[in-house]
């Protein structure tokens, strides 16, 4: 029988989360990184204007949206969005540059985000430009 990534069974309690990578409008936290595995939080703050325009390097995620709604641009020109709010889910494939702005929910708009990758989990960029360079 093979072991997976835990030794045995955890708690990370709320007040033991991290700071995480940040994205101008996106205040992130870890809360555990093991193996290809990242688990986190982010609490958007982007109400006035969009979060800067970001990649997850070679990580694929996805999220849960605990409260608020926000829309999320992409593409390769920033063309292509979607919105999520309290109860949806999102995926993004790694490398993909977005960003998010908060539609509703004011103060009090956050997601869970779970990762699976290796190395950076993120890279803020200056635009959409389409794909993510290989090679930062």
């Amino acid at each position: 029988m093979s072991r997976g990534i835990f030794e045995q069974i955890g708690v990370i309690k709320a007040e033991q989360l991290t700071q995480g990578p940040q994205t101008p409008g996106q205040n992130r936290k870890k809360a555990l990184e093991a193996g290809p595995l990242w688990v986190g939080e982010c609490h958007v703050t982007a109400l006035d204007a969009p979060s800067q325009w970001h990649h997850h390097k070679e990580f694929d995620s996805v999220m849960y949206m605990l409260s608020g709604r926000i829309r999320v641009d992409y593409g390769e020109n920033g063309e292509h969005s979607f919105e999520i709010g309290k109860g949806d889910y999102a995926y993004f494939p790694r490398r993909v540059i977005h960003r998010a702005q908060i539609v509703e929910g004011g103060d009090d708009v956050h997601y869970v985000f779970v990762r699976l990758g290796e190395g950076e989990t993120l890279v803020n960029v200056d635009g959409p430009g389409g794909v993510a360079p290989l090679e930062e």
